[in-house]
């Protein structure tokens, strides 16, 4: 959020009183239908032109805001608008699609003292009354209570299926059958008239699955699969393309030798005929475990994981074109990949965007006091780093161990997952930790260095990983973000669309 200032109530300020109208996602008990957010910012500017206020901006977000772990922009964009004074309160249809967990009610609240309104097709609560506080805790506590009571139910429902054979929770698995999901509905259709997927698109996919896994043991490589089911027009259940991650993904499924997981476990066998008999699917993922220690994320380019999208904060990943520079190299992009989750809106040339990389690095690095600076940040950490970097070596030695065994098929797929997943997990947290350390991964102290220095450092390294540990020295704790090209702009890359942010405002 932005610099801190007192929240007025419009009324010791010469403006009316500006109301923001919040719509939030949310199915229709009766129909199963999703609400559209349009309907409910349509009821909102009834309210506020009722009370005689005017719009602010009209904010949305997705279906939960019941789920703990789930951003919520456009609710991190009300309190922000609040607390700035730009905003005095908020209009929505119910408060259920403001708070359905308390611990937001009471963000909004703190700020709510100095006269923060919320409105609603029910009514206004004024948050610096204590009585409409009050009620509005009961609201929210009721709220909260309905959604336990339905998560509840629904992991009750979800085990028995489990238990009966059943495939439990999200879209249709390729290679199984289920809802198309691609459908769109005709005018006066509900999501009860959406069509199963045909017999024989389910037939064509276990085909493809099936030769997959023989291509894949035999030496092909997932890119090369994944080019033969995009050539043969195979979409993913989603109706997109198909990447090598995507094909692996696909292929490392317990569920394509029968077996029905929960939390990594096997609870049940599949109620109907499997994909791969438990021997190929054995051998299928002891081979993908034994592909895990490849090369790092970013070994060819300087920027990829390191630079983020300036829309969506993704880090950047890079690809090669088609097309080629005068010197007759292949050129390549930076972009924002939407198979890794990202927007997929912000595209950059590599060779425009690192030669910007470079400036930056060899400013920065150049300069006495930063360079001071992060010596300093690096002394206070070079312990726990080295105790870290300990912790991750004992634990990838163990997971070579465990992958040998299940290579040699002395345990199974399912005893390996049960004793790899505390070591996973305590892979992650290390892993995370030791990237957050202070300049980064590189044990050696900076030198201080002239201009010319740095950039003859820059340009003679062997190795990209060299260039990359100067970036993140040079990054300290910041962002690098790209944002996307301007309508009718230029071909010629902008450097005004880079832009450094701290990754904590």
């Amino acid at each position: 959020m932005g610099a801190e200032r007192d929240v007025n109530a419009g009324q010791e300020s010469d403006r009316p009183l500006t109301l923001d109208s919040y719509g939030r996602l949310s199915r229709v008990p009766e129909t199963g239908e999703l609400e559209k957010i349009d309907v409910q910012w349509a009821d909102n500017r009834k309210v506020i032109k009722r009370v005689g206020a005017v719009l602010g901006e009209e904010l949305r977000d997705g279906l939960s805001a019941w789920k703990k772990g789930v951003r919520r922009p456009g609710w991190e964009r009300l309190l922000e608008r609040v607390e700035l004074g730009e905003s005095d309160g908020v209009v929505v249809w119910h408060t259920d699609r403001l708070f359905r967990q308390p611990r937001d009610l009471e963000r909004l609240i703190e700020l709510g003292e100095r006269g923060v309104k919320v409105y609603s097709a029910h009514g206004a609560r004024d948050l610096a009354d204590p009585d409409d506080r009050f009620i509005l805790r009961i609201e929210v506590a009721h709220a909260a209570r309905s959604s336990d009571d339905t998560s509840r139910r629904i992991k009750r429902r979800f085990a028995t299926f489990r238990e009966q054979g059943r495939v439990t929770g999200g879209p249709r698995r390729f290679g199984f059958p289920g809802k198309d999901v691609t459908w769109t509905p005709a005018e006066g259709q509900t999501k009860e008239d959406q069509p199963m997927v045909s017999a024989e698109l389910v037939a064509r996919e276990r085909q493809a699955l099936q030769d997959a896994a023989k291509a894949v043991l035999a030496g092909v490589s997932m890119a090369q699969v994944a080019r033969d089911w995009n050539e043969a027009g195979l979409k993913n259940p989603a109706g997109r393309g198909w990447t090598s991650v995507s094909v692996r993904d696909s292929l490392s499924r317990p569920l394509l030798a029968g077996r029905i997981t929960h939390e990594g476990v096997v609870v049940a066998r599949y109620d109907g005929e499997p994909v791969l008999d438990d021997e190929t699917f054995d051998r299928l993922q002891a081979l993908f475990l034994g592909r895990r220690r490849g090369r790092v994320v970013g070994e060819k380019y300087v920027g990829t994981g390191i630079i983020r999208c300036g829309v969506c904060k993704r880090p950047l990943s890079a690809r090669k074109q088609e097309k080629t520079y005068a010197d007759g190299s292949r050129r390549s992009t930076y972009f924002c990949n939407p198979e890794r989750r990202g927007c997929g809106k912000v595209y950059a040339d590599v060779r425009a965007v690192d030669h910007e990389l470079r400036k930056l690095s060899v400013k920065r690095l150049s300069d006495p006091r930063r360079v001071a600076a992060i010596g300093a940040a690096r002394s206070q950490v070079a312990g726990r780093l080295a105790e870290v970097k300990k912790e991750i070596a004992e634990i990838e030695v163990l997971q070579r161990a465990l992958s040998d065994r299940l290579g040699r098929r002395e345990i199974r797929l399912d005893a390996f997952d049960v004793a790899n997943k505390p070591l996973a997990a305590d892979l992650a947290r290390l892993l995370t930790e030791r990237d957050s350390l202070p300049g980064g991964l590189p044990d050696t102290p900076p030198e201080e260095l002239g201009r010319i220095e740095v950039e003859s450092r820059w340009d003679d390294a062997v190795d990209v990983a060299d260039r990359r540990a100067m970036l993140t020295d040079a990054l300290e704790n910041e962002w690098l973000l790209i944002d996307p090209k301007g309508r009718g702009g230029s071909k010629v890359f902008d450097p005004t669309r880079m832009r450094l942010s701290n990754p904590e405002s």
